[in-house]
């Protein structure tokens, strides 16, 4: 199983949020730019954690999320 984790980075000077998705030992593959807000981020962390989204849907789920 993997877990979900909101990543904090700097894009153009501002704040930007992301999701990495941890694997048993080690970082299995990293947004690092999904939104500006933690809110929003966190709340699709919890969304893919709860459902049990496997590592290889990660990029699929994440984009019809932000099509939305």
């Amino acid at each position: 199983m993997v877990r979900y984790v909101v990543t904090r980075g700097k894009a153009d000077g501002r704040e930007q949020y992301g999701i990495a998705v941890i694997g048993e030992q080690e970082q299995v593959d990293c947004i690092e730019d999904i939104a500006s807000s933690l809110e929003e981020t966190a709340v699709l962390a919890a969304f893919l954690q709860e459902n049990g989204v496997a590592a290889v849907h990660f990029r699929d789920v994440v984009e019809d999320y932000l099509a939305q």
